[in-house]
């Protein structure tokens, strides 16, 4: 997670934040593959291997989209968008599972999950960019 050292947000746009921008499209992809696909395994019961499943998809989601938007801003609108986006796409995931008859179910304990993991990546990649910004500042005065 590379965090520029002056915390100022930048205006441009360069090829490395394409790069950037397409990890979080590639993995919600992935999750609407999953999502939309043949049924999985499931284990019985609210916090089976499923959910977990669900709430790391769905931290990895708002970890990447907050690193992303982390370009253009450091301030904590940062990491409450990227966790209202990765929120709003699971619930748009749940609704198409619904509407599609693919074979899936939607449950409300899945959209549970994708909040419950949404949120806990908000929380890690804040405390990683303070930790990180703690170290770059630390570095700037001892250097």
């Amino acid at each position: 997670m590379a965090v520029p050292c002056d915390n100022k947000p930048r205006e441009s746009f360069n090829f490395n934040d394409l790069l950037r921008l397409a990890l979080p499209i590639l993995w919600a992809g992935i999750i609407c593959w999953l999502s939309l696909t043949s049924t999985p395994p499931l284990i019985p019961g609210v916090l089976g291997w499923d959910k977990l499943l669900h709430a790391v998809a769905y931290a990895l989601l708002s970890i990447l989209v907050a690193q992303y938007l982390h370009i253009y801003t450091q301030s904590w609108k940062t990491v409450f968008y990227a966790g209202c986006l990765a929120i709003l796409y699971g619930g748009l995931m749940e609704v198409l599972q619904l509407m599609m008859q693919t074979g899936r179910r939607a449950e409300w304990w899945d959209l549970v999950a994708d909040i419950i993991g949404a949120l806990a990546g908000c929380v890690i990649f804040r405390q990683a960019s303070v930790v990180i910004s703690q170290y770059h500042a630390r570095n700037e005065s001892d250097g």
